[in-house]
């Protein structure tokens, strides 16, 4: 591809880079994978991402024409582009063999700041929005554990979510806005229409009207089909939205392009909706020595709508214990961990509403728990929940060969199948004999489990994607979601025909192809992955990258 390169530098203002070892970092991101871009694009303004998205699509018009069809299609995924924040991304959505485009650092403002929303560049960083809300008492509830250094593009495009999801709702619940560059290099705002808005669209002559007309009309012809497809959870970035973005009152398209992991276009505006931010809460600690009991205590906790309910395992606990066993020395039992503990926290307005919340909670949790603390202090608080946060730390940092690998770090079945869905995922693992740990968000039965494996080794390759096959085919047979909120990616977008059946992954192909004729935004991704074409792009080690500046 490096005959497109003084053509792609003609056309964007901003950087073309295609130095080795820049094409080597965006090769990577959190993921267990590695695919070269042939050039990275750091955009001046949204002028760029215009250019670049009209350069694609003629350049792919002219080549269709010239080329036999097997020489373009050995060219054809390679004229795309994906979208990149800081690469946090553990499924591989941002790396691809095309063009990547990296937002933080260039198109990474917050534009406005108004009453009940936020308007920003998808390269901001979810920290600095929160903290500029922070002032006016308000938040994005939906924000990722990688906060920090994550961008509001990337949580955009995966649907993310964290330990508030279990009682505020995902991304997707917050996004009111966006725009959109479509394929063929304009720029639309999605957004709530009603059915007056609908027929307007509908009769432009352009791609936003062929999508408001055989989009809308693929979601009313399948509307039985998509409504009984829907997925046993409580949470879910998986596949394309398709669900509720269809209502008696209009069409939404912004909560199906949440979470299409630029698939279907490039996010360059967002606009979220920003809710008050509780003041008070109280954090309850139930340590169990019986899963079951654990998983039975699930639901009736989740009745009584706590603001993050999350679990660790005793594995991951023992890890922690040795490397922070400050974090764990208040609830061991003679040295030992229990099988897992929860985390329950209920926010609000008043103390004596908080309390009463967290008193029915022990009611539920006295009979089943060998042990249960509890805190309203903030300092106490916080000294609690240092071992959930300590978790991913600790597992990520572990010393030697064998690191501990994010392949099947995602999956949330409905909560009711905890324990049962727990105990199966200690088999799988256990019968191929190796360490791994678990974490993750209680209320919503979406486990982050990281087997521990060395990529050098040929055969713990093979065991990775073994284990995914297993762990996969049981969440797929408890109707769960492949992803609760990391999304596809690479590694389980093979699997998304199995997981919603073949007549709906149709409907998710017919919706690609509406939005995305030509094939330009992110390609290897929710439509048309093979399994053998993702193995190959397994890396050969495995170091952290998440976070790196470049």
């Amino acid at each position: 591809m490096e005959q497109f390169i003084g053509e792609l530098k003609s056309v964007i203002k901003g950087q073309v880079l295609s130095d080795e070892e820049s094409l080597e970092h965006y090769s990577k991101d959190g993921s267990v994978f590695e695919i070269k871009p042939w050039a990275v694009v750091l955009p001046s303004s949204k002028d760029d991402i215009f250019a670049l998205v009209k350069w694609l699509a003629e350049t792919k018009k002219k080549l269709k024409k010239e080329l036999s069809p097997e020489e373009f299609k050995a060219t054809d995924a390679k004229l795309s582009v994906t979208c990149r924040g800081r690469g946090t991304d553990q499924a591989g959505g941002p790396i691809n063999e095309g063009i990547i485009v990296r937002f933080p650092g260039f198109l990474d403002k917050i534009l406005e700041i108004g009453d009940g929303f936020v308007r920003v560049e998808p390269g901001v960083i979810w920290k600095t929005v929160l903290d500029e809300l922070e002032k006016k008492g308000e938040f994005v509830p939906s924000y990722p554990a990688s906060k920090n250094f994550a961008s509001i593009g990337g949580g955009v495009a995966n649907n993310c979510a964290g330990e508030k999801t279990v009682k505020y709702g995902s991304t997707r619940d917050y996004v009111l806005a966006l725009k959109v560059v479509l394929s063929d290099g304009g720029e639309r705002e999605f957004k709530f229409s009603d059915a007056a808005e609908i027929e307007k669209k509908q009769a432009q002559s352009d791609l936003e009207g062929e999508i408001y007309r055989s989009a809308h009309d693929l979601l009313v012809s399948n509307h039985n089909l998509i409504q009984n497809s829907r997925l046993d959870v409580n949470k879910s970035s998986s596949g394309y939205w398709v669900f509720d973005v269809l209502s008696e009152e209009g069409v939404d398209f912004s909560k199906m392009i949440c979470g299409d992991q630029g698939t279907l276009g490039i996010l360059t505006e967002i606009t979220l909706k920003t809710v008050k931010k509780p003041p008070l809460a109280g954090l309850l600690l139930a340590s169990f020595d019986d899963l079951r009991k654990a998983g039975e205590a699930v639901p009736k906790i989740l009745e009584l709508k706590p603001s993050a309910f999350e679990l660790v395992d005793k594995f991951l606990l023992e890890m922690v214990k040795e490397e922070k066993p400050e974090a764990v020395a208040a609830f061991l039992k003679d040295g030992a961990a229990p099988e897992i503990i929860l985390l329950i926290e209920f926010d609000g307005e008043k103390e004596e509403e908080i309390k009463r919340l967290a008193e029915a909670a022990k009611t539920i949790l006295k009979e089943a728990a060998v042990d249960l603390k509890e805190a309203y202090d903030k300092d106490e608080q916080n000294k609690l929940w240092e071992v959930r946060r300590s978790a991913a730390i600790v597992a990520e940092s572990a010393k030697g060969a064998e690191k501990a690998l994010p392949f099947i770090e995602d999956s949330a079945v409905h909560p009711r199948h905890l324990a049962d869905y727990l105990r199966k995922l200690y088999e799988i693992v256990g019968k191929y004999g190796v360490g791994f740990s678990v974490w993750g968000h209680a209320g919503n039965a979406n486990l982050h489990l990281q087997p521990f494996l060395d990529l050098k080794k040929d055969g713990d390759k093979e065991k990775m994607f073994a284990i995914a096959d297993e762990v996969y085919r049981e969440v797929i047979r408890l109707r769960g979601a492949l992803s609760g909120e990391h999304n596809d990616g690479l590694m389980r977008s093979p699997y998304l025909k199995d997981s919603f059946g073949e007549p709906l992954y149709g409907v998710f192909a017919k919706m690609k192809s509406i939005f995305d004729p030509l094939g330009i935004f992110n390609p290897h991704k929710k439509i048309g992955v093979e399994l053998d074409w993702v193995k190959k792009h397994a890396r050969n080690e495995y170091e952290i990258e998440i976070g790196k500046k470049k």
